[in-house]
């Protein structure tokens, strides 16, 4: 397994300007940016039009505002950069709890630390296509903040790990998308991710922050740290559920009894269908290992295409818009994240530090 070793985006400053940095990428991204947003809400027209979604928007932006106010800032950031609106911003990112306008999946796993092996948080990213081009590995740096830093694989236009992360103490952490019927005024996800890497440098303190606070319901989240504790959250509004042990799997369905009277599977959901069994392979692949297999099978295990009657692990457009668009094997203990930018079984990786 060839790895490259490459250079994150660099975000430096306060969260509204490492916000606002992001509209440095060039007028054809840019471009790229604001048509995807337009589409998107475009299709989500009608439903933003309806006092209840105006009203719960509102609340949301207020409770952001009270519960993350460097979220607001980076938002307020990304909005000025691109020249838009904020609540443009904050309902683009809400889209996902507002109605079925969901069209990512995602498998993800992590393993504990052992005598012999070192702890790694795992994800394939399947998600809209447009997203391949706007995806990147940011690296975040705070002045007021010496001795951390976060780096994120995320997407142009949207605020920090919006999609997973590690930060300097070793603290790594991904997440999956379920639908749920479980919503409510609450963090959302993307903006609680980002929160824990900035504030949390192992999994028990994360887990802590997670009881504190209320969520807007909707996903899961798998982390690991430097030590080798890990642990998958499934988030509602009303109830989540955490799961710890040596290893832990998520795919995009609820597995808990709190959460999954609520999961919520839609017609439309191009992930629903195949949920279980990626969740099946990768904890059948999980149960047979002795110990945290090496680098290169856990390349290939993500690389994996349907055969046998099992389910595809890298997706290439069988969930209509969303594919496999990078895999992330985040290390902890090394502050190294090894990437694959487009789908995993194409053998092209890169390597990343975190370092403040």
């Amino acid at each position: 397994m060839k790895v490259e070793p490459a250079s994150p985006v660099l975000l430096t400053g306060d969260s509204y300007m490492r916000g606002r940095m992001q509209a440095r990428c060039g007028e054809l991204l840019r471009d790229a940016v604001q048509s995807a947003i337009d589409t998107r809400l475009a299709q989500a027209g009608p439903l933003l039009e309806k006092p209840s979604v105006r009203a719960f928007l509102d609340e949301q932006a207020r409770l952001l505002e009270f519960l993350d106010p460097e979220s607001t800032a980076e938002v307020r950031g990304i909005a000025d950069g691109f020249d838009r609106g904020f609540d443009s911003i904050l309902a683009y990112l809400h889209l996902g709890v507002l109605a079925d306008f969901a069209t990512d999946g995602c498998s993800a796993w992590s393993w504990g630390a052992s005598p012999t092996s070192r702890p790694v948080l795992v994800k394939n990213r399947d998600y809209r296509g447009e997203h391949a081009l706007l995806q990147r590995v940011f690296l975040h740096r705070d002045p007021e903040r010496p001795g951390r830093a976060i780096l994120c694989v995320g997407s142009l236009g949207s605020p920090g790990a919006f999609s997973s992360g590690l930060n300097a103490h070793g603290l790594a952490l991904v997440d999956t998308h379920v639908s749920t019927s479980d919503h409510g005024p609450g963090l959302l996800r993307y903006f609680l991710m980002t929160r824990l890497l900035w504030n949390c440098g192992s999994v028990e303190e994360a887990l802590e922050l997670i009881a504190e606070t209320p969520h807007a319901g909707g996903g899961t989240i798998v982390m690991t740290d430097a030590s080798g504790d890990c642990a998958a959250v499934e988030l509602g509004h009303k109830a989540f559920s955490i799961q710890t042990g040596p290893y832990v799997v998520r795919t995009n369905h609820f597995m808990s009894s709190a959460c999954a009277p609520s999961w919520l599977p839609a017609p439309s959901d191009p992930m629903a269908v195949s949920t279980r069994g990626r969740y099946a392979r990768i904890e059948a692949w999980l149960g047979g290992q002795n110990d945290c297999p090496p680098l290169s099978e856990i390349a290939a295990l993500m690389g994996y295409h349907a055969e046998d009657g099992r389910e595809a692990l890298c997706r290439h457009g069988q969930d209509g818009d969303a594919r496999t668009i990078s895999c992330s094997i985040f290390a902890p203990a090394e502050l190294r994240l090894y990437f694959s930018s487009r789908e995993p079984c194409a053998g092209q990786w890169s390597s990343f530090e975190c370092r403040p």
